[in-house]
């Protein structure tokens, strides 16, 4: 069995709703291929959001004039328009619907006739004529059809219509909530249920109360990079904007296929262990080489034995926030705060709580305040990711203690012999070589960043400079409030998170006034979350 009552109740469907619809999810998951507990987790993520937790099938329409000017920004343009049309559910979708997706003009009413059904808003004529040929009934002639009789099955339709599996194998969030939204309406929520679903999947297949496939081989490299360096973009087009992380001379991307713009190839890549797609130069590639059996040749990383954490002396009292000094140990002062929670807004709020007792603005503060030209950023990081439980170095192995820690010796901590401060520009590269093994995910969408932070993630954006003599930039990703928050274009999408900075101004939250990691001062940044 692919999902259990369990499973369905956990992400907050009544037991009678999860109980009408267990047996057709599981037979219609398991024909088409959403097996894997990415798929099923992504699938019931969606599902659960656009169906309210399995309780609608049909979409309301029932919006108030401010609703309308809030969702319907595009077809309501005045306030006086959208009174017009508020409360009138069969006149709204006529309109907003009407002219569109193989819809007649307003006036026709199929725009509500061919309203959102099913339990992931099957919406437009087009797809209730696509999906009747897929299911075999005449589901344009009786629409209602797919709100009463095939709720699930049109939800698996659009799933596979559209590529999803694909996607979440990729762990894409974003992609898929804009190939089922057209934009990022209600990520926030989807993001919640997403983590629902992938801690009860968990739990549940250690108990054997689920059984699913293994995930797939996402990536299968086709092609090497021949480079020093080649930079993965969103777009074929050379701008700072469009840059999404760097790819080292060697590194294997799997070719999907031409982009858009001759000279430009569609890859796959893992960007330390995070699967995602964009576009590189091709003349930057060069082939794999290929056996007749086997295709390319794939020679997989070696095993290293784990590593310790090192932290020079804990809980030193005299490690405080108001000391100038110290820096090299963590802060140990009494009364400091942790991370924690049974949900992630319980966990959010102890984040917040622990930016509001670091207080990085507060001048009283030493700890982190600039000086003769020297900025903190990475004491301040490193404090704050210390304080949420996220392993992120103030000190780190030497390469000498490394190699002696991997013949399997004990290595003591100390300062200049087996241990050296991080700056800035040493985290960006810690956290590519090692932070997966201590938490660390790599993300590369700000929507996902900022998502991850509003649950209690930690979360980091971290830049390395060209010039390494000088000093690179970490920044905390925070949680938002309804006093601070991110900044978002028109379609919902995070430009600017909120962040949480020491450096030459310190600022408790606050987006930046720009992208700061795109600068041509820096050669390469990421983003990290840690859950």
């Amino acid at each position: 069995m692919l999902i259990t009552r369990e499973l369905l109740t956990r992400m907050g469907a009544t037991a009678a709703n999860a109980d009408r619809y267990l047996d057709t999810l599981n037979a219609a998951l398991a024909m088409h291929g959403i097996d894997s507990r990415l798929r099923i987790a992504h699938f019931l993520a969606q599902v659960m959001h656009e169906s309210g937790c399995l309780r609608l099938t049909v979409e309301n329409l029932n919006y108030s004039a401010a609703g309308l000017r809030s969702t319907f920004r595009k077809y309501f343009r005045t306030d006086a328009e959208a009174q017009a049309y508020a409360r009138q559910p069969e006149r709204i979708g006529s309109r907003v619907y009407g002219g569109r997706m193989g819809n007649g003009p307003e006036a026709s009413g199929d725009g509500y006739r061919y309203r959102g059904r099913g339990l992931i808003q099957l919406t437009g004529k087009d797809n209730y004529r696509s999906f009747a040929q897929w299911v075999g009934a005449d589901v344009v002639a009786d629409p209602d059809w797919v709100a009463e009789r095939y709720a699930v099955q049109s939800a698996v339709y659009f799933w596979e219509r559209n590529g999803l599996n694909a996607l979440a194998d990729l762990d894409d969030l974003s992609a898929i909530t804009r190939r089922i939204n057209g934009g990022l309406n209600g990520y926030e929520d989807r993001h919640a249920l997403l983590l629902k679903a992938r801690r009860a999947l968990a739990e549940l297949a250690a108990a054997g109360a689920v059984e699913t496939a293994p995930r797939p081989s996402a990536l299968q490299p086709t092609h090497r990079v021949k480079a020093t360096q080649l930079t993965l973009r969103s777009a074929p087009v050379v701008a700072e904007r469009t840059r999404l992380a760097l790819l080292d001379q060697g590194e294997g991307v799997q070719v999907l296929g031409a982009a858009s713009v001759p000279g430009w190839v569609q890859v796959r890549v893992s960007l330390s262990g995070l699967l995602r797609e964009g576009v590189v130069a091709e003349r930057y590639l060069a082939p794999l080489p290929r056996t007749r059996s086997r295709g390319p040749i794939v020679v997989p990383p070696p095993v290293l034995p784990t590593l310790p954490v090192a932290h020079m002396e804990q809980a030193r009292a005299d490690v405080t926030r108001r000391r100038d000094g110290g820096r090299a140990y963590p802060l140990g002062e009494p009364g400091r705060p942790a991370r924690g929670g049974r949900s992630a807004a319980t966990l959010a709020q102890s984040v917040a709580a622990i930016v509001d007792y670091l207080d990085v603005a507060d001048a009283a503060h030493l700890r982190y305040q600039p000086r003769g030209g020297t900025t903190y950023c990475n004491i301040y990081a490193t404090d704050f990711a210390y304080l949420c439980g996220a392993y992120l170095p103030r000190v780190w192995w030497t390469d000498r203690a490394l190699l002696r820690l991997r013949e399997g010796e004990k290595v003591a901590v100390e300062y200049g012999r087996t241990v050296r401060e991080l700056n800035a520009n040493a985290l960006h590269d810690w956290l590519e070589d090692f932070g997966p093994a201590f938490g660390w995910q790599r993300e590369i969408d700000l929507n996902a960043l900022q998502a991850a932070a509003n649950a209690g993630e930690v979360c980091v954006i971290v830049a390395r400079r060209v010039d390494l003599n000088r000093p690179g930039h970490i920044t905390a990703v925070v949680p938002e409030s309804e006093a601070a928050k991110a900044v978002r274009n028109a379609r919902d999408e995070v430009l600017r998170p909120l962040e949480s900075q020491a450096g030459t101004r310190n600022v408790r939250r606050a987006p930046a006034a720009n992208a700061w990691w795109l600068a041509s001062r820096f050669q390469s940044f990421a983003f990290w979350r840690h859950p």
